[in-house]
C-alpha cells in the first residue's frame, strides 16, 4: 500500500509563558506549573511530497512524487 509523505518547512515566531513556583526554578527553567505558547506570525516556505512505497520484503523505497514551493 502506498503512502504519502508531506513535509512542511517554514519560519514561526511565537511568544512563550511559563509559570513557576518560585525564582529558583524559573532561572533553571524546569518544571513549569502552567505554560502557554501563542504562535504570533507562521511563514511556510517549502511543502515536498514524497511517495513511501513498502515492499513485500519489509523494504522501503521512497521516491519523489512532486516538490512544491510556496512563498
Amino acid at each position: 500500500m502506498n503512502k504519502i509523505v508531506k513535509t512542511t518547512e517554514g519560519d514561526a515566531h511565537f511568544t512563550m509563558k511559563e509559570e513557576f513556583e518560585d525564582e529558583d526554578k524559573a532561572i533553571k527553567g524546569k518544571e513549569p506549573i502552567d505554560s502557554e505558547v501563542v504562535i504570533d506570525e507562521l511563514k511556510i516556505e517549502n511543502i515536498k511530497y514524497k511517495l513511501k512505497e513498502v515492499l513485500k520484503d519489509g523494504d522501503t523505497r521512497t521516491e519523489n512524487l512532486e516538490i512544491r514551493k510556496e512563498t
